[in-house]
């Protein structure tokens, strides 16, 4: 028996030892609670989990409870206490535990009781510590979380490819993209036939690279689709992995989708607008560059290597560049350069020192332009030589100085408001005296220095001026003031002048003012003068109607009159043909037949006679040529000048040879006109070209065009404003004439020679001038006397 008592109490002993052996060897707290003495004891976890010494735990059960959450206490307490009361064998829970610290631990408590005859006599556990863990999942499943909703907000499709059976399995998004496809398509033998013909090569070579076990290539490509039901063309950019069995065996393979139509799009549209920009840019006379990030090239225009270094064939790299930087101005670029990073826009001014030593400023923009996954992989952007505006600015200071001197000696009343409140700056005395408040306004707003203003234009249109830079006048403008404290009614011509910094911003606006009220005063008076008078005006002008009628009938009757008399000189003219013919004939039978008989000064008689017979004759045919223009016969239609500059110089050949004159024609237009007009036309420009030659010269005439453009049609009279017109020049090296005269050479009848140096009836010019405005044209000429002349003639071109 006493053999059997030691071998229990070894038993017991050996138990108890291994107990605690692990005790110590588990990472969790392990507690022994004696129900009959009340005692509870916990392991050395209770300090290295939960912080607390021995000496600081109590030997009974409420140095468990008491550190259990109080929102827990109670239920936890309870089902322990069930256990034990029902004896049932173990127990379980999850609360929150404090730690030393006072923070709490989530923890997962379990323990087991030990029952004598029925009776539970101890309970035995273990709590273990699962904040990390609980944090974990809690953490994992906002991941997931946050993961589908980025998806969602990305607007990705997501996709799962079975390489073994080759199913599909997209998501709702996956879907959309692909244009909708149906259940029967979602293989992938079926889903690459969406993908446009020209991409499916490459699509098919990137998933097969994928799927090899020997290159298990990362799947990234982008390619069109045409949608399977809608039809509709889209870019995608898909991205993707295949997943691999130790044998090499790919089993899954699966990624995202993305659309970026609108990148692709916008893309094509920036490479266009970066070309037109870089046409414009070389036209305003800034450089263009772009640098490919990955190799640090530089691509460059002539303009960007003369504005960095001063010579169009400077070789522009990284290192020249850097090289040709003021040192000084080394951290300004840095700094702009840290700030593009993140803002994708470089923005800098700084100086650089040319190859002569010269120091001139220069500003930089630029833009980074990024791939599809954000990656920057280049820079493009201008250069602008911006020496002449710091030199202005630096030359602001000083004017701004002269300005502060200028307004305080102004004659007339002036004054500088500052900033948007407007606040009054260096008002002169004209100005204190204008507004009656004294030197108290000076620093203030100018709402508050004078709010009798309020209600009145002025504050509005101060605003207006400072948003849109857009100076204001006015005259008579009315303003009510409060001076000598009351208020006033004053008129004043104001001018509103905005001042702008170097960045055409306006900081300031300048007023100058001049009291025009005894003026205003005065034409008011004599605006309620006028209108008495008004009923006066209003019957002088019922009478200027009636006249006005009474000369358009007038006028009427004087159309009718000219043309009778048209018709009365071309009668006149025909009929005396018949006599002049006559006395002609018989002038020739008398020279003739009796030259024998007469004396040398009846024969001078005779031949005077002869003379003005031919003279009245060429009178009467240049008198029908003139009136026959009046009438404009004939319709227009396109003319080849140079036809009729051919016709002309043929039927002047003798005369031509017999002046001995050489004859230059350029390649002739054609016109719009009357082909019978314009031959007399160029008839009498040449044959005038041809008569009034200097004897002692080699005669010359060039005939030569050139079209009009609309700046010199704009300063010629009576053009028809829907042609095209020509500008026909007949130049000579003859004799020329004084430009005094100008007006006097094309009216009938004039003259500047006498007819013993040149024959003419005085008419050729003046038909000319008809023809031509006949044909809605002008004519006129330039001259030197012994320098030849040059008639010019405008003429229509066909529509």
């Amino acid at each position: 028996m006493t053999d059997t008592l030691n071998a229990r109490k070894d038993d017991l002993l050996l138990a108890i030892e291994r107990f605690k052996l692990v005790a110590k060897a588990t990472h969790d707290v392990i507690w022994d609670w004696d129900l009959e003495r009340g005692t509870l004891w916990w392991n050395e976890g209770m300090q290295e989990i939960f912080g607390y010494r021995p000496e600081e735990v109590e030997g009974g059960p409420n140095s468990w409870f008491d550190r259990i959450h109080p929102d827990d206490q109670d239920e936890v307490i309870k089902k322990i206490y069930e256990v034990i009361n029902q004896g049932e064998s173990n127990w379980s829970d999850f609360y929150r535990f404090r730690r030393a610290d006072g923070s709490y631990a989530h923890v997962h408590d379990r323990g087991y009781t030990i029952q004598i005859n029925g009776k539970p006599v101890r309970m035995v556990g273990s709590m273990m510590d699962i904040s990390r863990q609980l944090r974990s999942d809690r953490a994992r499943e906002e991941s997931e979380e946050s993961l589908k909703f980025a998806i969602q907000a990305a607007q990705l499709g997501t996709w799962n490819l079975n390489p073994i059976d080759r199913t599909a399995l997209f998501n709702d998004r996956c879907k959309e993209l692909y244009g909708y496809p149906a259940e029967a398509d979602m293989y992938y033998e079926r889903l690459v036939q969406f993908v446009h013909p020209a991409d499916r090569s490459r699509v098919i070579d990137a998933i097969e690279r994928a799927l090899d076990p020997l290159q298990r290539t990362p799947y990234d490509v982008r390619y069109r689709v045409n949608g399977a039901t809608d039809r509709k063309l889209r870019w995608l950019h898909c991205t993707g992995q295949a997943y691999f069995d130790q044998e090499g065996t790919p089993y899954r393979f699966s990624g995202i989708s993305r659309e970026i139509t609108s990148e692709v799009t916008s893309q094509e549209k920036i490479a266009w607008a970066d070309q037109q920009a870089a046409m414009t840019i070389e036209g305003s006379g800034a450089g263009s560059f772009m640098v490919t990030l990955a190799t640090n090239e530089i691509i460059y225009s002539p303009t960007m290597a003369h504005i960095i270094t001063g010579s169009e064939n400077a070789n522009m790299t990284r290192e020249l560049l850097l090289e040709s930087l003021h040192p000084e101005d080394v951290g300004i670029r840095n700094n702009a350069y840290a700030e593009a990073e993140a803002s994708g826009e470089l923005r800098y001014e700084a100086r650089f020192v040319w190859n002569d030593g010269s120091v001139h400023w220069v500003r930089v923009l630029g833009r980074y332009l990024y791939d599809s996954t954000g990656e920057a992989i280049s820079l493009s952007g201008i250069v602008m030589d911006i020496t002449d505006r710091i030199e202005s600015e630096q030359r602001l200071k000083v004017n701004e100085e002269h300005l502060r001197t200028l307004i305080e000696q102004a004659p007339v009343a002036t004054a500088l408001f500052v900033g948007k409140d407007m606040v009054i700056d260096i008002p002169n005395e004209a100005m204190l005296k204008v507004w009656g408040k004294g030197r108290s306004v000076i620093g203030k707003p100018l709402r508050d220095a004078l709010p009798e203003l309020e209600g009145q234009p002025f504050h509005a249109i101060l605003d207006r001026i400072y948003q849109s830079g857009e100076a204001h006048s006015e005259q008579g403008a009315r303003a009510d003031l409060v001076v000598d404290g009351r208020l006033q009614t004053f008129y004043y011509d104001y001018t509103y002048k905005p001042l702008k910094n170097s960045r055409g911003e306006v900081y300031a606006i300048l007023d100058m003012a001049v009291d025009v009220t005894e003026q205003v005063i005065s034409r008011q008076e004599l605006e309620r003068s006028e209108e008495r008078y008004r009923q006066l005006a209003s019957e002088l002008e019922r009478r200027v109607r009636q006249r006005t009628d009474e000369l358009h009938q007038a006028n009427i009757e004087l159309v009718n009159s000219n043309n009778n008399l048209q018709q009365f000189a071309y009668a006149a003219s025909h009929d005396m043909q018949e006599p002049l013919r006559k006395i002609q004939s018989f002038g020739s039978r008398l020279l003739s037949t009796y030259s024998d008989k007469l004396d040398d000064n009846g024969k001078y008689m005779l031949n005077r006679i002869q003379d003005a017979s031919k003279r009245m004759s060429a009178m009467i045919d240049d008198l029908l040529a003139y009136s026959r223009l009046t009438t404009r016969e004939g319709e227009f239609t396109p003319v080849e000048l140079g036809e009729i500059v051919t016709s002309v110089l043929a039927d002047l050949e003798i005369s031509i040879q017999e002046q001995k004159t050489e004859v230059i024609v350029e390649e002739m237009p054609v016109v719009w006109g009357n082909g019978a007009q314009l031959t007399q036309l160029i008839q009498n420009l040449v044959s005038n070209a041809v008569k009034y030659r200097l004897p002692e010269q080699h005669s010359t005439i060039r005939i030569a065009y050139r079209d009009v453009d609309a700046a010199e049609k704009e300063t010629l009279p009576k053009l028809l404003p829907d042609h095209h017109y020509i500008r026909l020049e007949v130049s000579d090296n003859g004799i020329g004439f004084d430009e005094i005269y100008l007006d006097r050479i094309f009216q009938m009848f004039q003259r500047l020679h006498g007819r013993s140096e040149f024959s003419g009836s005085g008419i050729g010019l003046a038909l000319c001038k008809k023809v031509v405005q006949n044909h809605h044209g002008y004519i006129t000429a330039k001259s030197q006397p012994g320098r030849g002349a040059t008639f010019i003639v405008y003429l229509p071109q066909p529509l």
